[in-house]
């Protein structure tokens, strides 16, 4: 099943399914595309107007997208944390500093409810860490909702370790941080120290 799925930079034509699958990562719920009607909500619109635009948190820029036969099913968003205040004040002042400096961030993961457990939100996952790397970030942070034990298991079983418990938009969180092998490392093996914002 793996093998049938390829992992692409999301394009601002994605924003239809993109849009609800973060919504899904952003409530903590199960989706399938279309949503159901009680789902429907302004949250996605808006999620929807910011995935088309360029340099905010939401933008498609920030996002890979898992395709199964031209078929989204799953993304992944991600980016680096010396930039989210950048890309949060480009959508507005109610978000909350998530990510540190020194880290890339995984933002919002999520797969369509009938394409979980096929290993889709490993391999987005995995090639999130591969861009965190070729950012020259030495680690990789995400945040689980506290009782999300699928996601808890599965980051731990993808060696991501609980650095502390938080609250994050009024709610009870747990940080999860892996440290990146080979993060130094340039395309042509020299030694590299990592990028800095001038």
């Amino acid at each position: 099943m793996r093998d049938s799925i390829q992992i692409r930079p999301a394009q601002p034509g994605d924003a239809e399914v993109a849009a609800v699958l973060l919504y899904s990562a952003y409530t903590h719920t199960q989706v399938t595309s279309p949503l159901r009607e009680e789902h429907e909500s302004g949250f996605i619109g808006r999620l929807q107007h910011f995935f088309r635009r360029d340099g905010n948190r939401f933008s498609y820029q920030n996002i890979l997208v898992a395709e199964q036969s031209s078929e989204v099913v799953g993304v992944v968003l991600s980016f680096g944390g010396q930039d989210e205040a950048r890309l949060n004040a480009a959508v507005g002042s109610w978000l909350e500093r998530e990510a540190q400096d020194d880290e890339w961030y995984i933002d919002a993961l999520a797969v369509l409810k009938n394409w979980s457990h096929k290993g889709i939100g490993t391999c987005l996952l995995q090639t999130a860490e591969q861009q965190a790397r070729q950012h020259h970030y030495p680690k990789i942070a995400l945040h689980v909702a506290q009782g999300n034990t699928q996601a808890l298991d599965l980051y731990a079983h993808l060696h991501y370790v609980v650095t502390q418990q938080t609250v994050l938009y009024q709610r009870p969180y747990v940080r999860m941080v892996k440290t990146l092998e080979n993060w130094e490392q340039g395309n042509d093996g020299t030694e590299r120290t990592p990028r800095r914002s001038p």
